[in-house]
């Protein structure tokens, strides 16, 4: 029979996946959000190509380019996230299991959370890619104001 101290342990254990989960939400959130500017702003792109109502297609055909690779670095980037969350939210089941049946399953924890952290540093990388890829699509929107 498990004492007192041994479930307070328990659940002292749960708060770092708990806040990672939080922290990678917020994160995620961010994300999705950028996502869904770029589907409007390509919307919005195609909607002046067809209507006549641009001056320089080839810039603005340009920029749809770029704001399809950003979607698809953004969809890489949420789906590293979403692994992070996935594997954080295991460890609470699974540090339950540890203290239900008395095993140690810390190896399977452990690896959980280290591919946890590294989906949330793959996700970081494709999110500083869009960054630069949104940069480049600034550029030339804005290359015929900018004085070089």
């Amino acid at each position: 029979m498990q004492t007192t101290a041994q479930f307070v342990d328990f659940l002292q254990s749960c708060i770092t996946p708990v806040a990672l989960i939080s922290g990678v939400g917020l994160l995620l959130l961010t994300f999705t959000n950028r996502l869904a500017r770029t589907i409007d702003r390509t919307r919005h792109l195609i909607s002046e190509l067809t209507t006549g109502a641009v001056k320089n297609t080839s810039v603005k055909k340009e920029e749809i380019k770029i704001l399809y690779k950003r979607s698809r670095v953004l969809r890489f980037s949420i789906g590293s996230m979403v692994v992070s969350v996935i594997a954080s939210s295991l460890i609470i089941p699974l540090l339950f299991l540890m203290f239900l049946l008395e095993t140690n399953l810390r190896i399977i924890g452990y690896s959980l959370f280290v591919l946890s952290i590294i989906s949330i540093l793959f996700s970081c990388i494709y999110f500083f890619r869009d960054i630069l890829l949104s940069l480049k699509a600034l550029n030339l929107e804005a290359m015929d104001y900018i004085s070089k």
